[in-house]
């Protein structure tokens, strides 16, 4: 059974976690199921990485904090995604943020991305996170030979404009020195990857040792607001709290609360990991050290190389939750990679599994407050609700920042620069979102046939 934010009333805590390689090699820890009435003054909805950030952010500023989750650590995202740390997150590249609204908010925009990259790294350190993190070279690939051009054009503007250093990269470095055919050129950036679901049951510890209160396999079922704030009930309890921070992203329900129905699109990636690679196969298609890389088609392939040897490669899923583990899907994902390393042929497929990534309607992530009461002057007095998501499949880094963020937008602090558009706006809502799907199924195949 496979779970589907718009078509399954709610995540069951009977789903199955992910046939993933991160389940296969990282067991998260046990965590209580909620069976009573708790009051507390902030309730997080949400166990992933927003939502523990959220909880961890609380409990450093020693405020009350219980999270809920409905299934176990690691269930959805962060036991899913390919473990990349980008600094980034929506589908807007600083120069189309530049280009929309200016080079001051653009500047201040890469500030927080930069500070999601920091952020992690920073926990990692201080927390003494085991996450299997490595530092290593990330390769943007071009296409075709408009997006080289269009590549050199926007590594030479990131480097003048934001300080971003980079090198470009021709087709035929790109064969020399990691065996990829098919591409027409590239840049490389520095880059990092980490084991993500190591990473989910690191910030469970923390948030934990400071004091949180956790529980999972609790699904929140019902939010009812009342005078002083809220009751959120579960199947074997209920919480009463003051304030509420939703933070369950691409895996929110399609009916759970007015603030975020129908304003995110939970859309389908897949991702499968290879037996280890012999040494021949290696040699051959230069992948001899962990790296990373993201190609330029509209539906992008990412893939990188494990620490034991191992290739991950995912792209696109299926548009419906059911068809998601299709001989199909895999044959198409199989194929892709080897288009970039035919040396690869023959090469087991040891793992296979997808996930939902929150695609926002214009692209851009928000962490915003749900109230009545305009910048951070919040009504403390009624409670307050507010959400993080959006974040469009770059999250790793960034969900714990947004999680941080929502934390102190809903203390009332004043560190959230609120004329960002992550912050000013919420999600906007999706016109006919019955017909997400069909238009999504429509995409896919314009898609196929542009990127020929």
């Amino acid at each position: 059974m496979t779970y589907d934010p718009l078509i399954s009333r709610g995540v069951s805590s009977m789903l199955p976690a992910a046939n993933s390689y991160w389940h296969a090699t990282h067991k998260p820890p046990t965590l209580p199921p909620l069976n009573k009435k708790v009051n507390t003054e902030y309730l997080v909805i949400g166990g992933g990485y927003t939502g523990l950030s959220a909880a961890i952010t609380l409990a450093q500023a020693k405020q009350e904090v219980t999270l809920l989750d409905a299934n176990s650590p690691g269930f959805g995202c962060a036991g899913r995604n390919g473990g990349f740390i980008l600094s980034g997150s929506g589908r807007l590249s600083l120069s189309a943020i530049e280009d929309k609204w200016g080079r001051d908010i653009a500047k201040a925009m890469q500030g927080e991305f930069d500070g999601a990259v920091h952020l992690l790294k920073q926990r990692i350190a201080d927390f003494n996170m085991q996450v299997d993190l490595v530092e290593e070279p990330y390769l943007k690939l071009a296409h075709n030979p408009k997006q080289a051009e269009l590549l050199r054009a926007s590594a030479k503007h990131l480097e003048s404009h934001f300080n971003v250093p980079s090198s470009t990269l021709s087709d035929k470095d790109l064969t020399a020195r990691f065996g990829i055919e098919g591409a027409y050129g590239g840049v490389e950036l520095k880059g990092a990857c980490l084991h993500p679901l190591k990473l989910v049951s690191e910030y469970a510890r923390v948030a934990k040792e400071l004091g949180a209160t956790l529980f999972y396999d609790s699904p929140a079922i019902r939010i009812e607001k009342h005078k002083t704030g809220y009751v959120v009930a579960t199947p074997s309890g209920s919480v009463l709290a003051k304030h509420i921070l939703i933070a369950t992203n691409a895996y929110t329900p399609k009916r759970f609360h007015d603030s975020v129905d129908n304003k995110q699109f939970p859309v389908q990636s897949s991702i499968f990991v290879t037996a280890p690679l012999s040494s021949e196969q290696r040699a051959k298609s230069g992948l001899t050290t962990p790296m990373s890389f993201m190609d330029t088609r509209m539906m992008k392939y990412y893939y990188r190389v494990l620490p034991d040897g191992r290739l991950l490669f995912g792209g696109r899923g299926a548009v419906k939750g059911k068809d998601a583990d299709n001989v199909s899907e895999k044959q198409r994902l199989y194929r892709a990679m080897l288009n970039s390393f035919p040396s690869l042929s023959g090469i087991a497929m040891d793992y296979f599994w997808s996930g939902w990534v929150s695609v926002s309607l214009d692209s851009m992530p928000r962490i915003f407050i749900d109230n009545k009461v305009s910048g951070n002057n919040l009504n403390r007095s009624s409670g307050n609700i507010g959400y993080a998501m959006g974040y469009c499949g770059s999250g790793v880094s960034f969900a714990a920042f947004a999680g941080q963020r929502l934390a102190q937008r809903m203390m009332g602090s004043n560190d959230v620069d609120l004329s960002l558009p992550l912050y000013r706006s919420p999600l906007k809502t999706y016109p006919f979102a019955k017909a997400r799907r069909l238009a999504l199924h429509g995409l896919y195949q314009w898609a196929k046939i542009a990127e020929r």
